[in-house]
């Protein structure tokens, strides 16, 4: 069977990759956003970040099938377009329709399938639907996991959630450490998973108000690659649900111990920039 319908997110049903007008409505799309998330995040307010060079390195000169999975914590309803297109240089969005290494990423069914003309453009801007509760088999997560596998770059806020409360961290969602056994199961090389932390888009764009604020400071902190190879070891090994959920888990828990680690350089680094 075919994708689903624009507008739909159907849990056992894959989600559609590639949005009408194919690359010309993606690069329009990942154009606009990104210039005006740009303008935005570095424009109107300052932006600084740290280690930045380890996530070009991985964002461009990583040898594929070599997946990528970007972590960060998520403060504000605009850090994906906004941090992430600050982050993106402007040459990676322009080339595009030769390396197609944009990130994708996923957001609730709520917000991105709202509407066939809406899902329409998150498709365009590589974004696809997930049902909230829908568990860690659905289509949605298991598409993601192939395109890893086959060497794409995903960008998970792996809380699931926006956190009212900056610099907060909840406990991280098991479907990343699933999504990484998926990837070792199709095959494809361990993902490399880099966290970064941001700090400042709270102000920027405040929870549930409408509208930007400007001359705030954001500065991100890019993390190092975690260390997984161990774990992703045992994921063809766990031959029982209960034991695969346990193996999630450690992974999980061990990408947010990282998390924790690069927040603390986030805050520490801030009066310094």
């Amino acid at each position: 069977a075919g994708p689903s319908p624009f507008g739909e997110c159907l849990p056992d049903v894959d989600p559609p990759l590639v949005p009408p007008l194919g690359m010309f409505s993606r690069m329009l799309t990942l154009g606009v956003v990104g210039a005006f998330s740009k303008l935005v995040v570095s424009g109107v307010n300052r932006a600084t970040c740290s280690n930045y060079d380890t996530l070009l390195h991985h964002m461009t000169e990583r040898e594929r099938p070599q997946g990528l999975i970007t972590v960060s914590n998520h403060s504000s309803t605009f850090d994906d377009p906004g941090v992430l297109s600050y982050l993106i240089p402007w040459w990676y969005f322009a080339t595009e329709p030769r390396h197609e290494g944009v990130r994708w990423t996923m957001c609730t069914r709520e917000i991105c399938a709202a509407s066939p003309a809406v899902h329409k453009f998150f498709t365009a801007g590589k974004t696809v639907p997930v049902n909230r509760g829908g568990g860690l088999h659905q289509r949605s997560l298991l598409v993601m996991s192939d395109r890893l596998a086959k060497g794409d770059w995903l960008h998970l806020f792996p809380e699931g959630r926006v956190s009212k409360n900056a610099n907060e961290l909840g406990r991280l969602k098991w479907g990343l450490g699933k999504m990484v056994c998926d990837v070792v199961k199709r095959g494809g090389p361990n993902p490399t998973v880099l966290p970064f932390w941001h700090s400042g888009m709270e102000h920027v764009k405040k929870y549930g108000r409408w509208g930007f604020s400007v001359l705030n400071h954001v500065h991100v902190t890019v993390g190092e690659p975690v260390e997984l190879a161990d774990l992703a070891a045992r994921c063809s090994r766990c031959d029982t649900e209960k034991k695969r959920e346990k193996l999630y888990a450690a992974i999980a828990a061990r990408v947010e111990a990282a998390m924790r680690e690069t927040r603390e350089k986030n805050l520490a680094e801030r009066d310094e920039t």
